[in-house]
């Protein structure tokens, strides 16, 4: 039975940026998202990634899939207008480590290009909504992406890792801006969505989470470090640093945060907005 729905798993991209020599290094993982617009069956396209992966880069690459067929094409997305000024949007808080790229529809179009997405507002849930839905400490969740470059030459399938919420309590998300996920990542999974699994059991009279929904994105992971002791002199002489494996994921708030300035849901009040 396939847990994670296909238009997921398609909805993942390699982000890339190109040498003097024109060859590709991927430097991290993005994912598309849409937003319904206020013209009937048309939607809002947007690329989501870590603020670091675009930080100091006028154009990355992206490999999206031509329609009615499984080639792949590399799209240059240029992140800086004529002035200099960045076309992505960050988000406001510092230590919140998103960006959101809108994606020109009319490219995807003129192109003949697939635009699998992930729905920011019907698919997508907040740590809130999470909550209120049986999503809990120890609900299984998959993270996907490219660590460490590992993409296919002719296929977008990322790669899948599976783990577990670890904290998502209101004042963790408060404090510290992120939910804990007990997940391996590695170079290369910044930006990575994580998707919540369906589960169709609950005990205890508790509640449970029926279907697969993006809940957050990784940025980066705890650290374990450990100083080593000269004998002698009885000083830290080195510290190692080691992947703890709990990461750390902005929940989908954030990421709405900023889809709401760029494009804020049709009629949607101010009240409502907030």
């Amino acid at each position: 039975m396939a847990i994670i729905p296909k238009v997921y798993l398609n909805s993942f991209v390699s982000i890339g940026v190109r040498d003097e020599a024109k060859n590709i290094d991927w430097i991290g993982t993005g994912f598309f998202v849409g937003r319904n617009s206020d013209k009937e069956g048309q939607i809002i396209p947007f690329l989501v990634t870590n603020k670091h992966v675009f930080k100091v880069k006028d154009t990355v690459v992206v490999r999206m899939q031509k329609k009615g067929c499984d080639d792949l094409e590399e799209v240059d997305y240029p992140l800086l207008n004529e002035d200099k000024s960045p076309r992505y949007v960050l988000h406001d808080m510092d230590d919140v480590d998103i960006a959101v790229l809108r994606i020109n529809a009319q490219y995807i179009i003129k192109n003949n290009l697939e635009f699998p997405y992930i729905d920011i507002d019907n698919n997508a849930m907040s740590s809130f909504e999470l909550r209120n839905n049986g999503a809990e400490e120890g609900s299984i969740v998959y993270m996907l992406g490219f660590p460490m470059g590992l993409v296919n030459v002719s296929s977008n399938n990322p790669i899948s890792r599976m783990g577990c919420v670890s904290r998502m309590t209101e004042a963790q998300i408060n404090e510290q801006h992120n939910m804990l996920v007990d997940i391996q990542n590695f170079p290369g999974n910044s930006g990575s969505p994580i998707i919540t699994r369906p589960e169709f059991i609950a005990v205890g009279g508790s509640s449970s989470l029926h279907k697969s929904v993006l809940v957050g994105i990784v940025h980066s992971y705890i650290p374990y470090q450990e100083g080593l002791i000269n004998s002698q002199t009885k000083q830290v002489v080195e510290i190692r640093s080691e992947n703890s494996g709990i990461a750390n994921v902005h929940p989908v708030e954030y990421i709405r945060d900023i889809i709401d300035k760029i494009y804020p849901i049709p009629n949607k009040t101010a009240e409502q907005q907030l």
